[in-house]
């Protein structure tokens, strides 16, 4: 496959590795496939970076395609980090939500002139103590 002149600068990006299976293959390089393989594989290659199909070429391209399970392999990771992206930026929507609802409730208290002990953290702050107290004196 030759790379038109005008996309030289994907030039560096498009080089060729040759690779045995054993050897790892470093960052940003290729794996050489059968064009044969590749045109079998590429549909189920697809999938590979669709959310929730991407198991699809994981489990079938290891007996039948290696070219879609490669991707499927790569599909699967970055599923799992979006999940895991998912996951992490709803755990602190929530955790920022109950916080807000939380010094609410803490400010309603605080203008009616009445103590209000939040739930676990209130255990805690009573563990919170100066060496000396200057209201034990009143």
């Amino acid at each position: 496959m030759q790379i038109p002149r005008n996309l030289g600068f994907i030039s560096d990006f498009a080089r060729k590795a040759r690779f045995s299976d054993s050897e790892e293959i470093p960052f940003g390089d290729t794996i050489n496939f059968d064009p044969e393989e590749i045109e079998e594989g590429r549909a189920l290659a697809v999938l590979a970076y669709v959310p929730f199909l991407c198991f699809i070429p994981f489990i079938q391209g290891k007996d039948n395609n290696r070219f879609a399970y490669e991707h499927g392999k790569q599909g699967v990771l970055l599923f799992l980090f979006e999940i895991a992206i998912l996951l992490g930026a709803l755990f602190w929507k929530a955790a920022l939500f109950i916080a807000s609802v939380v010094a609410i409730v803490g400010i309603i208290y605080v203008i009616q002139g009445r103590f209000w002990k939040i739930p676990w953290l209130g255990g805690l702050a009573e563990k919170i103590d100066s060496t000396k107290s200057n209201f034990d004196n009143t």
